[in-house]
């Protein structure tokens, strides 16, 4: 029998201009423990959304772990799952793509890693329909992604330490599929322009370490535009960040969530002041101060019983 336990982060995706593009990985994590029985099959949970998870058919790691069994022609061996999950669900968290990373990674560690990481990766992103989170998830820090016809290049930064995540987290669920049905079919040409010109910005402010270039370059002319009418006051409380202290601020993913890249410092101040302004509009919630993470997933143990 053998056991393995994987530690997945959560991330932010799209920071603003990069959409379907930018993932960042963040200090929330899917913690999964996975045992093979002689026999049956029993998963365990516990954490955010857990009468969800435990919906068999909806679970994304066991689909994600079956997903590699097909791959390799195998059947599913009895299984037990025991899942801590500390990753807001819906909220733009990337939890579908750290759940789906959970999934793929302890298949492939039980059965010799007959995959690459990039292979992993584009199984993922054929589950997920877009690249950033799942690999945020699985390499850790700033990722850039290109996926075309089901192939996906991809490039890794690792974020400046002293840089965190102020958020302010409503409680207001966001499915992604709801948010991308608010999303025109076509975009002017000029916004397509200055959004190449953000975006472009965006990955310079990572690569120099340079928080100035950040509030131009999440600026977003694809996506957020359209999505902020789900968030009441989304204008006012990214206002709030930005005069508390915030180097950016923007819709975390599809949202709910509003976060703010800031010195670590200023992280409680940042993410009170947008509490308070999203009260003004009669949105509760909770606020958070996270790290980034600059690893993805984690093997925190392997045993092999006889």
């Amino acid at each position: 029998m053998s056991i393995i336990k994987l530690r997945v982060p959560g991330s932010t995706s799209n920071l603003g201009s990069g959409f379907d593009t930018l993932g960042l990985a963040i200090d929330l994590h899917l913690i999964v423990r996975f045992e093979l029985l002689h026999s049956g099959f029993e998963i365990h949970t516990r954490g955010e959304g857990a009468g969800t998870i435990l919906q068999l058919e909806q679970n994304l790691i066991v689909v994600a772990f079956d997903r590699l069994c097909r791959e390799l022609q195998i059947e599913r061996p009895p299984l037990r799952i025991d899942i801590e999950n500390r990753i807001p669900m819906k909220r733009g968290f990337g939890s579908s793509g750290a759940a789906i990373i959970a999934g793929l990674v302890a298949a492939n560690l039980f059965f010799d890693q007959k995959f690459s990481a990039m292979q992993l990766l584009e199984m993922a992103c054929e589950m997920e329909h877009h690249p950033e989170n799942v690999s945020a998830s699985l390499l850790g820090g700033l990722t850039v992604n290109d996926l075309e016809n089901g192939r996906l290049q991809c490039t890794r930064f690792v974020p400046p330490s002293e840089w965190v995540a102020a958020c302010f987290v409503p409680e207001l669920e966001i499915a992604t599929h709801t948010a991308r049905a608010l999303l025109p079919e076509n975009i002017p040409h000029r916004d397509a322009v200055q959004n190449t010109q953000r975006v472009a910005t965006l990955v310079a402010a990572f690569a120099k370490r340079e928080p100035s270039l950040l509030r131009f370059g999440v600026q977003d002319f694809l996506h957020q535009k359209y999505r902020k009418a789900l968030i009441p006051g989304f204008e006012e409380i990214c206002a709030a960040a930005d005069r508390a202290g915030a180097y950016a601020s923007f819709l975390s993913g599809s949202g709910s969530t509003i976060l703010a890249i800031c010195p670590s410092q200023r992280g409680k101040k940042i993410s009170t002041a947008m509490a308070q302004a999203a009260a003004r509009f009669d949105l509760s919630g909770k606020t958070m101060v996270l790290k980034f993470a600059r690893e993805g997933v984690d093997r925190v143990m392997r045993k092999r019983r006889g």
